[in-house]
């Protein structure tokens, strides 16, 4: 597998080295520049139109550095329309793409203020929901409700691929192992608690989210199934601007949260903050039974478990962007996440032997307060040589703290005995450095490289204290038995190389990464340490070929790594009570990955059709496992699997009908087959899992928007059994206000009460079968303002929906 996927490789470089020299196609690019200041626009519109009948052939808009491109044009006579808000919209002479000139540079396109004073305008144009390039897929923020009411967790679930259980964990093809990356970069807010971050990070801050399943070198290769990145809004223009938005819902839910900029010229101040007031209900159901080797049964338990806490979290980012000269820039930002929530946790047990009598009968209650504060600062500098000629340096620091104070009283009922006390005391703490150095640099007209060296360090340290209650002593005394103390150092050194070609229609990107990483685990309590030190390469490669303007054919393949946590690491017990345990595994090993993809896409007008055919072989995949350690006591931890393979088929369909009806269409049908011969099993596990997302908008009026989204999964296999399928459905209402300056949005979340998460665990010696669910049916109503210059990038919000089990 692995020497034909090198050869694939390297005969795939070769072959679009040599072949697609004479196709008709060419590129137009320039700058857009203001003609007083001499500045780059950022976020210009820019046109390209057939010169005989003015339509409009592509559009986009310029960067930072006001600089635009357009691929893929054909044969013919053109030119330029170009504008930004406040200034006059010009127009170029008109040029010809040919067999003699298949590129064009326009070079500065000079843009002034119109004379007269500028009223408030109506933009009507608007990105893409859902754009593909030869990398990533890219789904813009801007039409989806949820993004005005809801967290980030509840937008992903209206993105093809990606699915989002009742605990908030994010799977990616049915994955969960996924990098979560901000603004390009791992961040300590997307650490061991992201799931709960992601539910508690307004939706209205972030700009896009990239799927990115098979990333080129220049990304960290960790995540089974890929890269999920969230580009966070940083608002440039000119002026005070900003958006202020207030949602509130049932059950004492509510949020808010204020994005602001200030530009004065040279250097751009921004400023964002919300915070968010929750409402958690869990109530789960687990029935258990133990069996000997005969499949007799031994012993039955059910558990009913009620879960109620109210979460409330405060982030900010504070920063600044500094033009210095027109070669050289900086910027520092600062993020702050503080959450703090008390958990009520009810957990009532009945325990049968085999013959149906109750054993043991007990209600154990929790209280838990807990906190959680991330601090990160980042710091960057970027040179520009000349065009598409840079080097970027960026550090990164980050601390983040955590802590729960669990306290457990037990009442027991059959067999009487004293009520029992014992509290655990469990604090987290972690420490993580970032550095990168980039550089780009144009080898000539169709060939750019990229390479850049990466250093990466995370130092965890988790401590657990426990203690019960002695009534003999009345006093309160250390347990050894649930007390320890565990340290996890990971330092990492890569290098990494990329080249972009263009040869006619076709495209590639093949890059190459090395990383060098150096791991020790410390058992302290056990005065013991393990240390591991691994050499990996890792080879990208993304090839795309154009049939035609409307039709794309893309091949790629990436080599990956999914790397344990700390916690899943850490050999110590967490006693969760007295018959649950859970436990890591300091000797797993990194799950390695090829993944292999081959798509296709059509595109006209407002129509976008994209199918996948991918393969993703693992090596080393780790798996949660249950096993009883003795006659009551049921032990989770992890082990690595022999093999595992998911092959499938991914279909996209976007498209607008008649300017009233815009919707998304997606959906995902994988064989996912698992070998866990090594964990005793004999036989090879397969199934066929399919999942399918419908986002849909009406616009009934020009101000007046209605949408609903709904996703269903289908049964998905595990290692000891399966999960069951889901399904959701959720629906909301925007309306604008003001010409758009403002408007008042309504959500409803799991409109049929169809939420919940459901699995079955059946191996000779255990059958386990679990419910979980939330309060059903939330509701919010909220209201965004914005005020300044309204960017002609910005989008319309969207809804947003709450789908947390």
């Amino acid at each position: 597998m692995k020497k034909f996927i090198i050869l694939l490789y390297f005969i795939g470089i070769k072959t679009l080295l040599i072949i697609g020299q004479n196709q008709n196609s060419g590129n137009v690019s320039g700058t857009i520049i203001e003609n007083s200041t001499k500045r780059p626009i950022e976020f210009a519109n820019v046109n390209i139109h057939e010169k005989n009948n003015d339509s409009i052939i592509q559009g986009t808009v310029s960067d930072i550095k006001g600089k635009f491109e357009f691929g893929k044009i054909a044969d013919g006579e053109y030119y330029l329309s170009y504008s930004f808000l406040g200034y006059a919209k010009k127009n170029t002479e008109s040029f010809t793409i040919g067999q003699q000139n298949k590129n064009y540079d326009a070079s500065e396109l000079l843009i002034e203020p119109t004379a007269n004073e500028i009223k408030e305008v109506e933009i009507t144009g608007e990105k893409s929901t859902f754009t593909n390039s030869i990398d990533r897929k890219v789904f813009n923020v801007g039409k989806d409700l949820l993004s005005t009411t809801g967290s980030v967790s509840d937008l992903m679930q209206n993105i093809p691929s990606l699915q989002v259980d009742i605990e908030g964990n994010v799977s990616l093809r049915g994955s969960e192992n996924v990098m979560v990356l901000i603004n390009g970069k791992p961040s300590s807010l997307m650490g061991a608690n992201r799931a709960a971050v992601l539910q508690q990070l307004p939706a209205n801050m972030i700009e896009r989210i990239e799927v990115i399943t098979n990333p080129s070198a220049k990304y960290k290769p960790d995540g089974t199934s890929g890269i999920i990145n969230i580009v966070m809004k940083k608002n440039k223009s000119l002026g005070l601007n900003g958006s202020i938005t207030a949602n509130a819902g049932i059950d004492n839910r509510y949020n808010a949260s204020i994005i602001t900029n200030y530009n004065p010229g040279k250097i751009n101040f921004f400023a964002n903050y919300s915070f968010r007031h929750d409402y958690r209900y869990r109530y789960s159901t687990d029935f258990r039974q133990r069996k000997d080797s005969f499949s007799n049964v031994l012993s039955k338990t059910d558990q009913i478990l009620t879960d109620h806490s109210q979460p409330f979290s405060h982030i900010a980012r504070v920063g600044f962007d500094y033009n210095i000269n027109e070669n050289n820039s900086l910027g520092i930002s600062g993020n702050y996440n503080y959450r703090n929530f008390v958990r009520n946790e009810l957990n009532s047990y009945k325990i049968y032997d085999g013959n149906d009598s109750i054993t043991d009968q007990y209600e154990r209650n929790r209280i838990d307060p807990e906190y959680e504060q991330d601090i990160e600062l980042n710091a960057t500098f970027q040179h520009i040589f000349s065009e598409e000629h840079e080097l970027n340096i960026e550090l990164n620091k980050s601390r983040s703290n955590e802590e729960e104070d669990n306290h457990y009283s037990t009442d027991y009922t059959i067999p009487v005995q004293p009520a029992g006390f014992y509290n655990t005391l469990i604090k987290q703490n972690e420490d993580e450095t970032q550095f990168y150095l980039e550089y780009k640099k144009p080898i000539s007209e169709n060939t750019k490289l990229e390479a850049g060296y990466v250093f990466e360090s995370r130092n965890s340290d988790l401590n657990f204290y426990g203690e019960t209650f002695n009534s003999a002593d009345n006093a309160w005394m250390q347990d050894i038995g649930i007390s320890n103390h565990f340290k996890y150092n990971e330092n990492i050194h890569a290098l990494y190389s990329s080249v972009e070609h263009e040869i006619g229609k076709f495209g590639f990107l093949a890059g190459l990464r090395a990383e060098q990483a150096y791991v020790k685990s410390e058992l302290i309590t056990n005065n013991t340490a393990i240390h591991t030190e691994y050499f990996k390469v890792y080879p990208t490669l993304h090839m795309a070929y154009n049939l035609s303007e409307k039709n794309e054919i893309q091949l790629n393949y990436s080599h990956r790594i999914n790397r344990p946590e700390g916690d899943e690491l850490n050999p110590f017990p967490e006693y969760q009570d007295p018959y649950n345990l859970r436990e890591g595994n300091p000797y797993l090993k990194p799950e390695d990955i090829h993944s292999v993809e081959l798509g296709y896409q059509y595109k006209q007008s407002n129509t976008t059709f994209l199918t996948t055919i991918y393969d993703r072989y693992t090596y080393n995949g780790i798996t949660e496992i249950k096993r009883y350690i003795n006659d009551s006591v049921l032990l989770t931890t992890r082990e690595n699997l022999t093999i595992s393979n998911s092959a499938g088929l991914e279909v996209v369909m976007s498209s607008t009908i008649a300017k009233v009806i815009s919707f998304n269409l997606s959906s995902n049908i994988f064989y996912n087959q698992i070998d866990a011969s090594n964990l005793g099993y004999t036989e090879k596990k397969s199934n066929i899992v399919w999942t399918l997302n419908l986002n849909a908008n009406v616009n009934f009026t020009k101000s007046t928007m209605f949408q609903i989204n709904s996703n269903y999964s289908s049964e998905k296999l595990t290692p000891q059994g399966k999960q069951l399928p889901t399904f959701v459905v959720n629906m909301g209402l925007r309306q604008d206000l003001w010409k758009k300056k403002a408007a008042i949005i309504i959500t409803v979340s799991d409109v049929f009460n169809t939420l919940r998460y459901r699995s079955e665990l059946d191996t000779p010696f255990l059958y386990d079968k679990l419910m979980r669910k939330r309060s059903p049916r939330i509701i919010y109503a909220g209201f965004t303002y914005n005020f300044g210059k309204k960017n002609k990038k910005q989008k319309d919000e969207q809804i947003k929906f709450d789908n947390q089990l």
